[in-house]
This record gives structure tokens, C-alpha cells and sequence, in this order.
């Protein structure tokens, strides 16, 4: 894209200008002729208390409109950046009462403390979780340091700064929507996790076995008070640009472990919840692309959604505190981890599935069209566990990756994948998944 073509396009974002009159930022903005940000329905069911509480809730994010705050934030969020961050200069108010005197000092970007990145985080996922792009979104701080959401308005009314900069942010969005990925250059890698049980059904410590770091390595959260008692087993490939390749680098990694703990004896379980208390993931990454709504609503559908059809029942459990939609972390690497799905690795065709669905999905997203969960009933059906919900959209969901160009270039991995999804079949998490990938010492039984 040459000099003038960035120009024309900043003059056609600037021209059309995205505030009203009163200088609010207008609802129902054209990226390009097939994608609005903050579409009005959206816009419309954020004026609506009853319904914009009911949806945050739904999160797993707090709600209040009065309480006692020891501080108060306002967020200004386009897509997965924070632009502006302001905090109260009064503090340990009934701060609802005095919003309307109260004055407000900037938050900079060089502010890395834990409350901030919070405040952020939370406002960011209650933007995407409304099903909008942009807002601005009012965060209090109460007691334990909870976030609760007080306001959000998709209309703010901006100053000649805010404006300039989500005028930046609109234009740039255009700009990476107008680029097309290339397959050789989107990198994915994975870090799935699985418990190990012993037979009397007590959850060994991972820690004991495998170091921090490494192919095969142990997850951050701790046991009991003991720090160093880590119960989570984290498989870490290497990246390629082929779901064929990683899947095999999983395989490797595996094999690995199994003979890291051939003289343990356990189980290995994976899903979303196999172990109660302790919630796993199936966290995918990508490099060569920044998170955008777009992207994470595409896997959102058309990833985690028809997972769930084939989720055992404990898996709801993990929700929402894990496992809620949206959820993204940006990497050092230059892309994000995906976070939403629990861990595939409970079966090879699992496994195979979802990383070549994840590739082509970020490939082609754009293309994409369909987003049953926009829909707030849909939503609180998934955090419900409510397959029946669903049955229809996944035949259309599955279709509709079925009949993309470059689909054929992965239907080995994806037929019997969707297949297994269409079946009804679930998962079962207490059973033992080394017996599903030969691994020892179901490899020696099967020979």
C-alpha cells in the first residue's frame, strides 16, 4: 500500500467523520462495505440496563452502579487497545454521587501496575462481551480489589486529542483489513495442559516431575500455600506455519513425558475440568497477526462454539471465570494467544481438528459472516453448557469453514473432526487420553 493510497484513506475516515455534531463518537461506523463497528442493535442494547447487566454478568463481570469504591477509572477502549486511561483524583468516595464534580488525572502507558492492567483488561473484555468495538467505560475499584463495571457508553462525546486518536485507530483498522494474510507467514503454536491422577484419585504435582521450563514443563498455579507445588502439566511445541507439523511436535512432546513418568502410575486427563478445582486450557497462539473483535468473534464461532458440542458435562464448570469468549493475551512475539478452549489434547482427531480449524479460521476470517453469538441468549447458552442451543448452528457454522477455498488443503485433520462434532459424542474426562494417542503403556497393550 503506497503513500497515496494512505492518504485517501485517511482523508475518507476524516471526511466522513466518526463524531456527530456534538462531537460524540457516532454508532454504527463503516470499516468497509461488509464490516460495521458498533453495530446499532449493539448500540441499542447497551442503553438497555436490564439487558447490559444481564450480558456482562453472563461474563463472569461485575456490575454495580452504587457502591463504596476506593477508586474509579474511565477507559477508553477501541477493539483490543486501551487509547485513554484516566483515574479519579478522589479516592474512597461514594463516588457515584460525585461523578458528575468529580476531576480526573491521565493514566499513561508506562504504568504497568497489576490494578491497571486489570482495570484494563476488564474494560476491554466488557466492550467485546457487549458486542461492540468501541466505548468508553466507567470502572470502579471496591473491596479485594474486585473491578465492577458502572457505565459503558458507545457514544462518548470526545476531545480534539480523543478524536485524532480514534480517528488513528479507525484508520489503521481499515488499513490491516485490506491486507491479506499469507498461510506460509501466520505461525501457530500451542501450550495445551492436562492433570496427571494417581489411582487412588488424588492429583500429583506436575512440579515433582517436570521442570518450569522446557518442551514439557509445569503451569503457573500452585498448590495449597507451597508455591513450588505446581499440578498442571503444560506442553509446549514448537511453532510452525503447519498444523500438521505442530500436531506432530505435540505427538513428540508427549512421547516425551511418557517416559518422563513411565514409573508413575496414573492417569492423564485433559478437557476442561477433569480434575475438580483445577480448570485446564487449550491456549493456541499466532504470530504474524495482531488480535483484532473480528478475529476473536471468528474463533469464538467457529471454533470454541462447536467445540463445546462435544465437551463432557464438568466442562461448564470452567465457565466464566475460564474459558469465557473473548479471552486474549497479546505476545512478545508479535501475535496473541487464544485462550477460550479447554484442552483438546483428550484425542488425536480432537487435537488434529481444532489446530487446522484455528489456521484456516484466522486465515479467512474476514470471509466469515456468521455470528450466532451476538445473540445475548446464545451466549449465556454457552456459559450454560445448553447444546441443544446450538445443534442447528453448527451444521451451518461447519458448512460455511466446508465451503472455503483452501479448505481442502486441511480436510484430512477437519472431516473427521466436524464429523465427530456432529455425532453428539462428547468426551469422557475421567478416562486415561494416552490410550487414544498409543501412547505407553497403551502402546505396548495394542501391540
Amino acid at each position: 500500500m503506497n503513500a497515496d493510497t494512505l492518504r485517501t484513506k485517511k482523508e475518507e475516515i476524516q471526511g466522513t467523520s466518526i463524531v456527530d455534531q456534538a462531537g460524540k463518537l457516532k454508532a454504527a461506523i463503516e470499516l468497509n462495505k461488509n464490516i460495521i463497528l458498533n453495530p446499532a442493535p449493539q448500540v441499542e442494547q447497551v442503553a438497555d440496563d436490564t439487558t447490559r447487566k444481564r450480558i456482562l454478568r453472563a461474563h463472569g463481570i461485575a456490575v454495580q452502579d452504587q457502591s463504596f469504591a476506593i477508586r474509579q477509572y474511565i477507559v477508553y477502549v477501541f477493539q483490543t487497545k486501551v487509547l485513554f486511561l484516566y483515574r479519579a483524583k478522589t479516592q474512597g468516595q461514594w463516588l457515584q454521587k460525585r461523578s458528575a464534580n468529580m476531576s480526573y488525572q491521565r493514566v499513561y502507558a508506562d504504568d504497568k501496575s497489576k490494578e491497571v492492567q486489570h482495570v484494563k483488561d476488564i474494560a476491554v473484555r466488557s466492550v467485546y462481551a457487549l458486542g461492540l468495538d468501541y466505548a468508553v467505560v466507567i470502572c470502579g475499584v471496591v473491596s479485594g480489589k474486585n473491578i465492577v463495571i458502572r457505565k459503558v457508553n458507545p457514544t462518548p462525546k470526545l476531545n480534539q486529542l480523543m478524536q485524532e486518536e480514534y480517528e488513528k485507530a479507525f484508520r489503521q483498522s481499515r488499513e490491516k483489513q485490506q491486507i491479506k494474510i499469507s498461510a506460509d507467514r501466520l505461525m501457530i503454536g500451542a501450550d495445551p495442559e492436562f492433570v496427571m491422577r494417581s489411582n487412588k484419585g488424588n492429583l500429583l504435582l506436575a512440579s515433582k516431575y517436570f521442570p518450569i521450563h522446557g518442551k514439557v514443563g509445569c503451569d503457573a498455579i500452585w498448590l495449597g500455600q507451597n508455591r513450588s507445588h505446581k499440578p498442571l502439566v503444560e506442553v509446549r511445541p514448537a511453532p510452525s506455519s503447519d498444523p500438521r507439523v505442530l500436531v506432530g511436535r505435540i505427538y513428540h512432546c508427549l512421547t516425551y513425558a511418557a517416559k518422563k513418568v513411565a514409573h508413575v502410575p496414573c492417569s492423564w486427563l485433559a478437557g476442561g475440568m477433569p480434575h475438580n478445582g483445577f480448570p485446564i486450557g487449550g491456549h493456541i497462539h499466532f504470530s504474524g497477526i495482531e488480535p483484532t473483535f473480528g478475529i476473536l468473534r471468528a474463533l469464538d464461532n467457529y471454533l470454541t462454539l462447536p467445540l463445546m458440542m462435544a465437551e463432557d458435562e464438568k466442562g461448564v464448570l470452567r465457565r466464566p471465570k475460564y474459558g469465557y469468549l473473548g479471552d486474549f493475551r497479546v505476545k512478545n512475539h508479535g501475535g496473541f494467544e487464544y485462550r477460550t478452549p479447554p484442552s483438546w489434547l483428550v484425542s488425536p482427531t480432537l487435537t488434529k481438528g481444532v489446530l487446522a480449524a484455528a489456521k484456516l479460521i484466522v486465515l479467512n476470517h474476514h470471509k466469515l459472516k456468521l455470528n450466532p453469538l451476538n445473540d445475548p441468549d446464545l451466549q449465556i447458552a454457552y456459559y450454560k453448557g445448553d447444546k441443544d442451543s446450538f445443534t442447528f448452528w453448527i451444521l451451518l457454522l461447519c458448512q460455511e469453514l466446508e465451503d472455503l477455498d483452501d479448505y481442502d488443503q486441511y480436510e484430512k485433520y477437519l472431516d473427521p473432526y466436524f464429523e465427530y462434532l456432529k455425532s453428539g459424542k462428547t468426551w469422557d474426562e475421567t478416562r486415561d487420553f494416552r490410550r487414544a494417542w498409543r501412547l505407553p503403556p497403551f502402546r505396548e497393550r495394542n501391540r
